[in-house]
Protein backbone atom coordinates (compact mmCIF):
# COMPACT_ATOMS: atom_id res chain seq x y z
CA UNK A 1 0.00 0.00 0.00
CA UNK A 2 1.36 3.76 -0.90
CA UNK A 3 0.45 6.22 1.69
CA UNK A 4 1.41 9.64 0.44
CA UNK A 5 2.46 12.06 2.55
CA UNK A 6 2.32 16.13 2.45
CA UNK A 7 4.60 18.41 4.20
CA UNK A 8 6.32 21.72 4.37
CA UNK A 9 9.39 21.79 2.26
CA UNK A 10 11.32 22.47 5.33
CA UNK A 11 14.15 20.66 7.52
CA UNK A 12 12.20 20.28 10.50
CA UNK A 13 9.05 19.32 8.52
CA UNK A 14 10.62 16.24 6.89
CA UNK A 15 12.36 15.73 10.32
CA UNK A 16 8.63 15.95 11.69
CA UNK A 17 7.48 13.84 8.47
CA UNK A 18 10.24 11.07 8.73
CA UNK A 19 9.21 10.64 12.78
CA UNK A 20 5.94 9.90 11.04
CA UNK A 21 6.63 7.41 8.59
CA UNK A 22 8.99 5.49 11.38
CA UNK A 23 5.43 4.98 13.30
CA UNK A 24 3.86 3.75 10.35
CA UNK A 25 6.52 1.32 9.16
CA UNK A 26 6.75 0.22 12.54
CA UNK A 27 3.21 -1.04 12.35
CA UNK A 28 2.77 -1.21 8.87
CA UNK A 29 6.20 -2.80 7.52
CA UNK A 30 4.68 -3.00 3.96
CA UNK A 31 3.45 0.34 3.70
CA UNK A 32 5.37 2.84 0.88
CA UNK A 33 6.01 5.99 2.05
CA UNK A 34 6.29 8.56 -0.39
CA UNK A 35 6.99 12.07 1.11
CA UNK A 36 5.48 15.17 -0.54
CA UNK A 37 6.71 18.48 -0.05
CA UNK A 38 4.61 21.08 -0.87
CA UNK A 39 6.08 25.01 -0.48
CA UNK A 40 3.33 26.91 1.53
CA UNK A 41 2.01 30.22 1.13
CA UNK A 42 3.16 31.03 4.98
CA UNK A 43 6.73 29.60 3.80
CA UNK A 44 6.89 32.09 0.50
CA UNK A 45 5.94 35.01 2.19
CA UNK A 46 8.54 35.54 4.79
CA UNK A 47 8.54 39.59 5.14
CA UNK A 48 5.09 40.08 6.53
CA UNK A 49 3.30 39.36 10.17
CA UNK A 50 1.33 36.39 9.63
CA UNK A 51 -1.54 38.32 11.04
CA UNK A 52 -1.64 40.69 7.70
CA UNK A 53 -1.87 37.70 5.55
CA UNK A 54 -3.63 35.85 6.71
CA UNK A 55 -2.51 33.54 9.50
CA UNK A 56 -0.79 30.69 10.70
CA UNK A 57 -3.14 28.42 7.95
CA UNK A 58 -0.86 29.46 5.47
CA UNK A 59 1.31 26.58 6.40
CA UNK A 60 -1.49 24.21 5.65
CA UNK A 61 -3.18 26.00 2.81
CA UNK A 62 -1.74 24.10 0.11
CA UNK A 63 -1.05 20.64 2.07
CA UNK A 64 -5.15 21.00 2.68
CA UNK A 65 -5.77 21.50 -1.14
CA UNK A 66 -4.06 18.65 -1.93
CA UNK A 67 -5.64 16.56 1.10
CA UNK A 68 -8.97 17.56 -0.63
CA UNK A 69 -7.68 16.86 -3.73
CA UNK A 70 -6.97 13.36 -3.00
CA UNK A 71 -3.48 13.68 -4.41
CA UNK A 72 -2.06 13.26 -0.84
CA UNK A 73 -3.55 11.21 1.82
CA UNK A 74 -2.17 12.59 5.14
CA UNK A 75 -0.69 16.15 5.78
CA UNK A 76 1.77 16.50 8.53
CA UNK A 77 1.76 19.38 10.73
CA UNK A 78 3.26 21.27 13.79
CA UNK A 79 -0.32 20.94 15.73
CA UNK A 80 0.79 25.02 16.82
CA UNK A 81 0.15 26.03 13.15
CA UNK A 82 -3.49 24.40 12.77
CA UNK A 83 -6.21 26.75 13.64
CA UNK A 84 -9.23 25.36 15.50
CA UNK A 85 -11.33 25.26 12.58
CA UNK A 86 -10.62 23.17 9.73
CA UNK A 87 -11.75 23.21 6.10
CA UNK A 88 -14.87 20.63 5.61
CA UNK A 89 -14.21 17.27 5.03
CA UNK A 90 -10.98 17.43 6.84
CA UNK A 91 -9.28 16.60 10.75
CA UNK A 92 -6.66 15.59 12.75
CA UNK A 93 -7.01 12.34 14.04
CA UNK A 94 -3.79 11.24 15.25
CA UNK A 95 -0.68 13.23 17.23
CA UNK A 96 3.05 11.88 18.16
CA UNK A 97 4.20 12.27 21.81
CA UNK A 98 4.90 15.71 22.89
CA UNK A 99 8.01 16.67 22.76
CA UNK A 100 9.29 19.70 25.12
CA UNK A 101 6.26 22.31 25.13
CA UNK A 102 8.32 25.44 26.07
CA UNK A 103 9.13 28.31 24.64
CA UNK A 104 13.37 29.33 24.30
CA UNK A 105 15.14 31.98 24.74
CA UNK A 106 18.17 31.70 22.37
CA UNK A 107 20.65 34.54 22.72
CA UNK A 108 24.79 34.23 21.83
CA UNK A 109 25.26 36.87 24.18
CA UNK A 110 22.73 36.53 27.20
CA UNK A 111 20.87 34.06 28.88
CA UNK A 112 17.01 35.40 29.62
CA UNK A 113 14.60 38.13 29.16
CA UNK A 114 15.70 39.65 32.82
CA UNK A 115 19.54 40.18 31.58
CA UNK A 116 18.18 42.54 28.32
CA UNK A 117 19.72 45.62 28.59
CA UNK A 118 16.77 47.92 28.44
CA UNK A 119 15.41 48.86 24.40
CA UNK A 120 16.95 45.73 23.30
CA UNK A 121 15.55 43.86 19.96
CA UNK A 122 13.80 40.77 20.75
CA UNK A 123 12.93 39.14 17.32
CA UNK A 124 9.56 36.88 17.49
CA UNK A 125 6.89 36.21 14.87
CA UNK A 126 4.41 35.50 17.39
CA UNK A 127 1.67 37.97 19.39
CA UNK A 128 1.09 35.86 22.07
CA UNK A 129 5.38 35.76 22.53
CA UNK A 130 5.07 39.90 22.40
CA UNK A 131 2.14 39.80 24.53
CA UNK A 132 4.22 37.68 27.36
CA UNK A 133 7.08 39.28 26.72
CA UNK A 134 6.09 42.77 27.13
CA UNK A 135 4.30 41.28 30.50
CA UNK A 136 7.85 40.35 31.78
CA UNK A 137 9.77 43.53 30.05
CA UNK A 138 7.93 45.93 29.01
CA UNK A 139 10.86 47.74 28.19
CA UNK A 140 12.26 45.87 25.15
CA UNK A 141 11.71 45.75 21.91
CA UNK A 142 9.74 43.07 19.70
CA UNK A 143 10.57 42.90 16.09
CA UNK A 144 9.13 40.74 13.50
CA UNK A 145 10.78 37.27 13.10
CA UNK A 146 10.27 35.20 10.19
CA UNK A 147 11.89 32.23 8.28
CA UNK A 148 12.90 28.78 9.48
CA UNK A 149 14.74 27.91 12.12
CA UNK A 150 18.28 27.95 10.42
CA UNK A 151 17.13 31.39 9.00
CA UNK A 152 16.49 32.91 12.06
CA UNK A 153 19.38 31.65 13.92
CA UNK A 154 21.58 33.00 11.25
CA UNK A 155 19.84 36.01 11.91
CA UNK A 156 20.64 36.33 15.53
CA UNK A 157 24.35 35.09 14.64
CA UNK A 158 24.13 38.43 12.36
CA UNK A 159 22.76 40.19 14.96
CA UNK A 160 19.52 41.45 13.46
CA UNK A 161 18.14 40.72 16.79
CA UNK A 162 20.17 40.59 20.47
CA UNK A 163 17.62 37.83 21.34
CA UNK A 164 14.47 35.52 19.90
CA UNK A 165 12.11 33.57 21.81
CA UNK A 166 11.74 29.78 19.61
CA UNK A 167 9.99 26.59 20.31
CA UNK A 168 12.00 23.58 22.28
CA UNK A 169 10.55 21.28 20.32
CA UNK A 170 11.70 22.46 16.88
CA UNK A 171 15.45 23.17 18.23
CA UNK A 172 15.14 19.79 19.99
CA UNK A 173 13.69 17.78 16.89
CA UNK A 174 15.96 19.58 14.54
CA UNK A 175 19.73 19.02 16.32
CA UNK A 176 19.76 23.08 16.87
CA UNK A 177 19.22 22.84 20.67
CA UNK A 178 22.75 23.79 22.17
CA UNK A 179 22.67 24.51 26.26
CA UNK A 180 25.49 27.24 25.74
CA UNK A 181 22.84 30.00 23.49
CA UNK A 182 19.33 28.22 23.79
CA UNK A 183 17.43 28.67 27.55
CA UNK A 184 14.30 26.95 28.14
CA UNK A 185 11.50 29.16 29.71
CA UNK A 186 9.37 28.15 32.41
CA UNK A 187 5.77 27.69 31.68
CA UNK A 188 4.76 29.79 34.49
CA UNK A 189 6.41 32.85 32.63
CA UNK A 190 5.56 31.54 29.12
CA UNK A 191 2.73 30.07 28.77
CA UNK A 192 2.98 27.75 25.56
CA UNK A 193 0.15 28.24 22.44
CA UNK A 194 -2.29 25.19 22.30
CA UNK A 195 -0.46 22.06 20.51
CA UNK A 196 3.31 23.16 21.13
CA UNK A 197 5.44 20.17 20.77
CA UNK A 198 2.89 18.24 19.35
CA UNK A 199 2.99 16.57 15.54
CA UNK A 200 -0.03 16.29 14.58
CA UNK A 201 -1.65 14.48 11.39
CA UNK A 202 -4.31 15.48 9.20
CA UNK A 203 -6.36 13.37 6.81
CA UNK A 204 -9.71 13.39 4.54
CA UNK A 205 -12.94 12.35 7.06
CA UNK A 206 -14.04 10.04 4.61
CA UNK A 207 -10.44 7.90 4.59
CA UNK A 208 -11.24 5.11 6.50
CA UNK A 209 -8.33 3.21 5.82
CA UNK A 210 -5.95 6.17 6.32
CA UNK A 211 -8.15 6.70 9.50
CA UNK A 212 -7.61 3.21 11.24
CA UNK A 213 -3.64 3.30 10.24
CA UNK A 214 -3.34 6.75 12.24
CA UNK A 215 -5.44 5.07 15.06
CA UNK A 216 -2.15 2.83 15.46
CA UNK A 217 0.37 5.04 15.62
CA UNK A 218 -1.71 7.81 17.65
CA UNK A 219 -0.35 8.73 21.26
CA UNK A 220 -3.15 8.20 23.31
CA UNK A 221 -1.70 10.70 26.35
CA UNK A 222 -0.86 13.30 24.31
CA UNK A 223 -4.01 12.95 21.83
CA UNK A 224 -6.31 13.68 25.16
CA UNK A 225 -4.20 17.22 26.33
CA UNK A 226 -4.15 17.94 22.86
CA UNK A 227 -8.15 18.25 22.24
CA UNK A 228 -8.15 19.95 25.98
CA UNK A 229 -6.14 22.53 24.33
CA UNK A 230 -7.51 22.54 20.79
CA UNK A 231 -11.27 22.26 22.81
CA UNK A 232 -10.24 26.10 23.79
CA UNK A 233 -8.82 27.17 20.39
CA UNK A 234 -11.63 25.83 18.79
CA UNK A 235 -14.50 27.71 20.71
CA UNK A 236 -12.51 30.93 20.36
CA UNK A 237 -12.01 30.34 16.69
CA UNK A 238 -9.30 33.04 17.09
CA UNK A 239 -7.76 34.71 14.85
CA UNK A 240 -3.84 34.44 14.22
CA UNK A 241 -3.88 38.07 15.89
CA UNK A 242 -5.62 36.86 18.85
CA UNK A 243 -2.81 36.22 21.90
CA UNK A 244 -3.98 33.08 23.36
CA UNK A 245 -2.51 30.19 25.18
CA UNK A 246 -3.44 26.76 26.24
CA UNK A 247 -1.54 23.63 28.03
CA UNK A 248 -2.57 20.98 29.28
CA UNK A 249 -0.61 18.35 31.86
CA UNK A 250 -1.31 15.01 33.71
CA UNK A 251 -1.32 15.51 37.35
CA UNK A 252 -2.29 11.71 38.64
CA UNK A 253 -5.63 10.86 37.40
CA UNK A 254 -6.11 14.37 36.63
CA UNK A 255 -5.89 16.75 33.64
CA UNK A 256 -4.78 20.47 34.60
CA UNK A 257 -4.95 22.73 32.14
CA UNK A 258 -3.81 26.34 32.02
CA UNK A 259 -5.71 29.12 29.43
CA UNK A 260 -4.84 32.46 28.97
CA UNK A 261 -6.06 35.18 26.52
CA UNK A 262 -5.23 38.77 25.65
CA UNK A 263 -5.55 41.53 23.27
CA UNK A 264 -3.87 42.40 21.16
CA UNK A 265 -2.03 44.66 22.27
CA UNK A 266 -1.23 42.88 25.83
CA UNK A 267 -2.73 46.04 28.02
CA UNK A 268 -5.05 43.37 29.36
CA UNK A 269 -4.28 39.25 30.28
CA UNK A 270 -6.56 37.05 31.52
CA UNK A 271 -5.76 33.45 32.91
CA UNK A 272 -8.05 30.49 33.66
CA UNK A 273 -6.89 27.21 35.07
CA UNK A 274 -9.36 23.80 34.99
CA UNK A 275 -8.87 20.52 37.03
CA UNK A 276 -10.31 18.09 34.98
CA UNK A 277 -11.20 14.38 34.79
CA UNK A 278 -9.93 12.93 31.39
CA UNK A 279 -13.92 12.29 30.26
CA UNK A 280 -14.57 16.09 30.76
CA UNK A 281 -11.03 18.04 29.88
CA UNK A 282 -12.27 18.98 27.04
CA UNK A 283 -15.58 20.36 27.73
CA UNK A 284 -13.70 22.31 30.28
CA UNK A 285 -11.45 23.67 27.59
CA UNK A 286 -14.38 24.65 26.02
CA UNK A 287 -16.30 26.24 29.48
CA UNK A 288 -12.23 28.32 29.85
CA UNK A 289 -13.07 29.87 26.31
CA UNK A 290 -16.42 30.86 27.50
CA UNK A 291 -15.53 32.73 30.63
CA UNK A 292 -12.32 34.53 28.62
CA UNK A 293 -14.40 35.67 26.13
CA UNK A 294 -17.06 37.14 28.90
CA UNK A 295 -14.36 38.99 30.35
CA UNK A 296 -13.42 40.06 26.79
CA UNK A 297 -16.61 40.75 25.16
CA UNK A 298 -15.33 38.44 22.32
CA UNK A 299 -18.28 36.93 19.97
CA UNK A 300 -17.79 33.38 19.41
Amino acid sequence: MQIRIGTRNSKLALIQTNMVIEKITKYFPKAECLVVPIITTGDKITDRNLYDIGGKALFLKEIEEQLSAKTIDIGVHSLKDVPGVLPGGLEIVAVLEREDPRDCFVSFRYKSLDELPIGTKVGSSSVRRRVLINRIRPDLEVVQFRGNINTRLDKLKGGEVDAAILACAGLRRGGWFDSSFCFPIGVEDMLPSAGQGIIGIEIRSDNEEIRSICAKINHESTWRLARAERAFLSYLDASCDTPMSAYAVYQENQIIANYMLANFEGSKIEYCRKISTILNAEEDGIEAAKELQKLFLYKA
